[in-house]
């Protein structure tokens, strides 16, 4: 009886890592998944799934704040929802989707720099983040800098190299340099 029971206490014990973010285990497979998946629907679902891993956050007042500059950020309340990623990221500035979140309300305020830098910091805390890579090819563009866009899409064409969306961007931005030469 003893037996059963201390397997028990200790899974009741145990904190469960619900802390998912860009860390997190099931990332490697949903990522190896993309990198063959040829279909837009398939590609689509698996980058769902990595949005909301990347998501996943197990402290309460840290996932209230994050979700709230998201809110903020989604009803146009840029400067607010900084404030509300500010916070995140002082608590956890391991965090990329904060950063990520961040740097896009920059971008929306058209604060490209400090976009870019919060983009920059994304991508060093996770290289496979193509929400990152994505806003920072949107820069180059907004600045006319195709040729550095096309690179960026070539760097999210590894991680889902059958994505035609991407393939697109890429194929315009590549007449867009061409138009400027």
């Amino acid at each position: 009886m003893y037996k059963l029971i201390i397997p028990f206490i200790f899974f009741i014990i145990t904190p469960i890592q619900l802390f998912a973010d860009q860390n997190d285990k099931r990332l490697n497979y949903l990522f190896d998944k993309l990198v063959i998946a040829k279909e837009e629907q398939e590609i689509n679902k698996l980058t769902n799934q990595i949005w909301k891993i990347w998501h996943e956050i197990d402290d309460p007042t840290m996932t209230r704040e994050f979700e709230t500059g998201v809110q903020m950020m989604n009803l146009g309340y840029f400067k607010r929802s900084i404030d509300y990623f500010d916070k995140v990221i002082m608590k956890n500035p391991n965090f990329a989707e904060a950063w990520n979140k961040r740097a896009t309300a920059h971008f929306m305020m058209g604060n490209f720099d400090l976009s870019m830098q919060d983009i920059s910091q994304t991508l060093q805390l996770e290289p496979r983040h193509f929400g990152a890579l994505d806003g920072m090819s949107l820069i180059f563009i907004h600045t006319n800098q195709y040729e550095k866009a096309i690179q960026i899409y070539d760097k999210m064409l590894e991680i889902f190299p059958y994505s035609i969306g991407t393939q697109l961007k890429k194929e315009k931005m590549l007449s867009l340099s061409n138009k400027s030469t």
